[in-house]
């Protein structure tokens, strides 16, 4: 799922990149710069078939959990802020803090769902497939081997 944006500066040419990227930063470590062409190391990017996957991508419970906490927060602060209202006054300080745990915890919530119900499995699956294949081509795993890693 894309849903995120990394953004590099290139070491040879200093050109700002920009690409989407899944939540997790699954892909190639050896990246490309989009102005110069060169080649380089990122190691904020994981090759799932090497690193493995993210622990917190197959954790339900730590989701649910700060979904809940986030939940439980948003209706304090509606409880407060109805209770403001009541006596004449207007938080937005508070208001805001309602709308950013309901949506944080909505957020959360959802992430946590799509663990339980196995999209992030059939996700994780495709992002390993997309790693082996990647790691078939020698030429691949010979540039991995002189960045560092140990295939």
């Amino acid at each position: 799922m894309k849903m995120n944006y990394a953004e590099w500066v290139c070491p040879e040419c200093k050109t700002k990149n920009r690409e989407t990227c899944n939540m997790w930063m699954y892909g190639s470590p050896i990246r490309e710069c989009k102005a110069c062409r060169s080649e380089y190391l990122d190691r904020r990017w994981r090759e799932v078939a090497i690193d493995g996957f993210d622990p917190r991508s197959k954790n339900a419970k730590f989701y649910a959990k700060g979904a809940a906490f986030l939940l439980s927060m948003a209706i304090i602060c509606g409880v407060l802020l109805q209770t403001s209202f009541v006596h004449g006054n207007n938080s937005t300080k508070l208001t805001l803090a309602c709308i950013l745990c309901s949506l944080f915890g909505v957020v959360s919530g959802f992430i946590a769902l799509r663990i339980k119900l196995g999209f992030a499995a059939k996700d994780n699956d495709k992002f390993m497939a997309e790693s082996k294949a990647r790691l078939g081509d020698p030429k691949y795993v010979e540039k991995l081997r002189k960045s560092g890693y140990k295939i």
